[in-house]
């Protein structure tokens, strides 16, 4: 039985954690064969856990401030499965607080060149494999904070934002070439970069937080990972063949103030 992905390569960063290594387990179940891209090291562990024969998963230590790690990601999975149909520009990092404090524009510069410029990079690189092989599905991790005012991170919000745009405006311009291009906005998720952007809180103040924002959901609770796995599932697949430059909110009807 194939799955809906079967016979599709895709590249993902930040795959090692979070949203982006469930969007590997997913596409994984789906029939796809994975570049798993990631900063951290002990990512290569998670591929090994995802697929220990290493025959559908590869990891790929990338830093997605720097185009050319960027593209060699992209060019393992043409070396290594011969093509490349699906690209999930996944890595992030919140960071960017208010503007009196000293260190504003270094944390405005971390997350313009991981958020933005880093989506840029692999955007870059899907569409010069995608666009000689007749189209791909180009996805993008941005946030509800593109949607809300982020008064603790205006720097993330306004980074998310941007990719919100890109993604609409790069959808415009190669639809014709058959690539679609899709945004997913998360709200609050349950995972490692929602607790390290809480930063020294412990354990009793992480879940009073996350009281609060479900508290501001209308379903109540705090998105899973694998939710929004499922929405990109989505979005690769035929079912979405008619759906592009989409902003596709996984918010648990998110509506901070209430």
């Amino acid at each position: 039985m194939t799955g809906p992905l079967d016979g599709r390569v895709a590249v993902v960063t930040g795959g090692g954690s979070g949203i982006g290594r469930a969007t590997v387990e997913r596409f994984v179940a789906d029939g796809a064969r994975v570049v798993l891209a990631d900063y951290a090291d002990s990512a290569a562990g998670a591929a090994a856990e995802i697929d220990p024969s290493g025959a559908r998963v590869v990891f790929q230590r990338t830093d997605v401030r720097h185009a050319d790690q960027v593209d060699r990601a992209f060019q393992v999975a043409m070396d290594r499965f011969g093509r490349c149909d699906i690209a999930v520009n996944n890595a992030g990092v919140i960071a960017g607080g208010s503007l009196h404090e000293d260190d504003a524009d270094d944390e405005f510069d971390q997350v313009w060149r991981v958020c933005v410029a880093g989506v840029w990079h692999g955007c870059r690189s899907a569409v010069a494999r995608m666009r000689p092989n007749g189209g791909g599905v180009i996805l993008n991790t941005a946030s509800t904070a593109a949607l809300w005012p982020t008064p603790a991170f205006p720097a993330y919000g306004l980074a998310k934002a941007a990719v919100v745009h890109l993604t609409r405006s790069l959808a415009a311009a190669y639809g014709r070439d058959g690539i679609r291009v899709n945004a997913v906005l998360p709200g609050p998720t349950r995972t490692g970069i929602f607790a390290a952007a809480t930063g020294d809180l412990d354990m009793a103040d992480l879940a009073d937080l996350e009281q609060r924002y479900t508290a501001t959901m209308s379903l109540g609770r705090m998105i899973e990972p694998e939710e929004t796995a499922s929405a990109f599932a989505y979005l690769a697949s035929d079912a979405a063949r008619s759906v592009t430059g989409a902003a596709l909110q996984i918010d648990g009807g998110f509506r901070p103030g209430g």
